[in-house]
């Protein structure tokens, strides 16, 4: 158990204003204001003094700090630190000048209160510090030597440092009042009213001036950016409760693993900042690493444990150079390309990264007119049942031959189209081939109960299209339902919570199977297993890796073909590359498998012979196990088969299977 002083040490800082977050303009309208206050003193103390009947020097000696603050505060080319301690300096002689020329009365030293009234519109800490010292020595000082013109009465004049130990005591409490007022409305106008970190306004005035300084000084600073994954879906999954107590402890998690010198702002529902003032890029992102180690630890709340994951795009302003829009955006660019990286990823920026950016929005373009140019081709994999190994069904996979750069991997397009709503249209594309493919199999080749996988996006799921995209495909293609699989990943359920269960509910009704995919590498909650409508598991390529007969049953695969079988839910292995990894899945009853094993993606020409040969193997087997008794169907479909090899002879255009 964390102790009192501990507590205190940690949120302390929290409750207290960081103070500088006025932009330089409102700044300058408000040290204007108290210069000109300042200078007004001069003529109106002098006044002052003269009525009193004081002799003119003893007045010129009382307005001549004043006058020093005045002037340091009215150089333009000090920094806002320098020049609002210069005022502070000259508004407290002012006050010290009114209670000398009053002869130490006590109405003088109500001054002093006006005046940290004042300071307050300065929203920085010095000021009033510096106010509070100059009170107690100023007192104590001149308490001393000439007792009557500070203190009115004789306690005070024989003890005259232990009055100024009050006086400044009076004058901390006023400081402490205006503290209060100053961090509620820091809070109200500069901090996530959630998280508690800065907000987006606060960061770009920190970040200006971190990169400011850096300027003036030569040296660096830096901008870590920060993205979460898993956070959107928390809140249809577990509540707004669970949702916001996460935001509170991944921005404590920030500011335990930063100096208290750095930002931690919260850029958006899911993004936050931190703002390095004065740090390399060396020493940023090994504090970025240790960030992304943090955050990717469980977090306990209300008595459930909640894992997200995270990565980061790092950016600096070197040697005084950029500014703070261009070092953000840099950042963010960075960032772009930790996503496709991937959890974990951490991305610094480097001006090659402008030309990449540059090359990317380039392609995304391009990728916007590649369904109409019929660029995009489906590559489907088989999907085999290992009892028998014989085909059940394929999985669609999308490809695009770009006419310039060739073969564009999907793990370089795919995320540019999840980007934007290019994906929906690139996934309504795919669903309308798959489904025709299929039925073209099934009416050339005799394989009905041939079922097709499609990935659903995150974005397309969302859409308000999606289940009639969907259902409205087969219905104009021709397809079953039934022999229509949707995948999505652990991802997307977490993302999009209750309006996904909705959609997936009424695919389901209407006889459309779901696909968990990847799973074991999210989430992996038995909770959202139960709770949405799921018909098939698929196990992660990374959990069938190496898999081998004395390894299975200490495996994670055998976790999730268990957790299949309890459920009642089909359990496909992804990723099966050898014989021994496909042994060790039958030792745990899992029914169905993918991978290079049994077929590489491929073409749907080029699928065909694979397709053929395995529906002849199939139809002998069942008229064997039958004893001749289902001849009848068995023949339609090796009919079916020879008539699609005649065609291909005579078309000269034989197809060849690939391993």
């Amino acid at each position: 158990m964390r102790s009192w002083s501990g507590a205190l040490s940690t949120r302390l800082p929290e409750w207290l204003p960081r103070g500088g977050a006025l932009e330089d303009e409102v700044w300058e309208r408000s040290h204007r204001r108290i210069t000109l206050v300042m200078w007004l003193h001069l003529p109106a103390l002098w006044a002052f003094g003269l009525v009193r009947g004081l002799p003119w020097y003893h007045v010129l000696a009382d307005l001549a700090p004043i006058a020093l603050g005045a002037g340091g505060a009215s150089l333009a080319h000090l920094s806002r630190r320098w020049r609002s301690s210069f005022a502070s300096l000259g508004l407290f002689a002012g006050g010290a000048a009114s209670v000398h020329l009053a002869g130490g009365a006590i109405e003088a030293h109500f001054h002093f209160f006006v005046i940290v009234a004042m300071l307050a519109l300065y929203n920085e800490w010095q000021p009033f510090l510096l106010g509070v010292l100059f009170i107690v020595v100023e007192h104590g000082l001149v308490g001393i030597l000439a007792p009557d013109a500070v203190y009115a009465h004789a306690a005070a004049q024989r003890d005259p440092w232990s009055w100024a130990l009050i006086h400044g005591g009076f004058v901390m409490a006023a400081v402490l009042v205006h503290v209060g007022s100053w961090s509620l409305s820091e809070q109200l106008a500069y901090r996530d009213p959630i998280s508690g970190a800065a907000n987006r306004t606060l960061l770009d005035r920190r970040l200006a001036r971190a990169v400011e300084d850096a300027r003036r000084s030569g040296g660096d600073a830096s901008v870590l950016v920060v993205d979460l994954d898993g956070y959107r879906g928390l809140t249809d999954l577990r509540g707004d409760a669970v949702a916001d107590a996460l935001l509170v402890e991944i921005a404590d998690r920030l500011r335990a693993t930063v100096e208290p010198s750095d930002t931690v702002a919260r850029m958006g529902s899911d993004e936050f900042a931190v703002v390095f003032p004065a740090t390399g890029a060396e020493a940023a992102e090994a504090c970025g690493r240790r960030i992304l180690a943090a955050l990717a630890a469980p977090y306990t709340i209300a008595d459930s444990t909640v894992v997200v994951g995270a990565c980061a795009g790092l950016a600096t302003a070197e040697a005084g150079t950029g500014t703070a829009l261009g070092v953000l955006r840099n950042a963010e660019i960075a960032l772009r390309i930790a996503r496709v990286q991937g959890r974990g990823s951490l991305v610094t920026f480097d001006r090659r990264m402008g030309d990449d950016a540059a090359s990317l929005a380039e392609l995304q373009v391009d990728l916007a007119g590649a369904v109409d140019r019929d660029e995009l081709e489906l590559h489907y994999q088989p999907i085999i049942d290992l009892a028998d190994g014989h085909i059940v069904g394929t999985e669609a996979l999308v490809r695009w031959q770009h006419p310039v750069r060739g073969n564009v991997s999907p793990g370089e397009f795919i995320p540019l189209a999840e980007q934007s709503e290019l994906i929906c249209g690139i996934g309504r594309w795919v669903l309308r081939e798959a489904c025709r493919q299929s039925v073209t199999w099934g009416h050339e080749l005799g394989l009905d109960g041939l079922h097709v996988a499609v990935n659903v996006s995150a974005r397309h799921l969302g859409s308000e299209s999606f289940v009639d995209d969907v259902l409205g495909t087969a219905r104009s293609t021709g397809l079953d339902p039934s022999r229509l699989v949707v995948e999505i990943t652990e991802g997307v359920v977490v993302h999009d919570g209750l309006d996904a269960v909705d959609k997936l509910v009424r695919l389901r009704t209407a006889g459309v199977r779901i696909a968990i995919d990847d799973f074991g590498t999210g989430y992996s909650s038995l909770a959202y297993l139960q709770r949405f409508p799921f018909d098939i598991l698929k196990i992660d390529r990374c959990f069938v890796s190496g898999l081998t007969v004395e390894r299975a049953g200490q495996s994670l695969a055998r976790v999730v073909a268990g957790i299949g079988d309890i459920l009642g839910i089909e359990v496909i292995a992804e990723g099966v590359e050898d014989e021994d990894e496909r042994d060790a899945l039958q030792t745990l009853r899992c029914e169905l498998a993918q991978g290079f094993l049994f077929s590489r993606p491929r073409p749907a020409h080029d699928l065909v012979d694979l397709l053929m040969s395995d529906a002849r193997a199939a139809a002998a087997t069942r008229r064997v196990s039958a004893g001749g008794d289902n001849g009848d169907a068995s023949d339609e479909v090796l009919a079916a088969a020879d008539h699609r090899a005649d065609l291909d002879s005579d078309l000269d255009a034989p197809l060849h299977i690939q391993g």
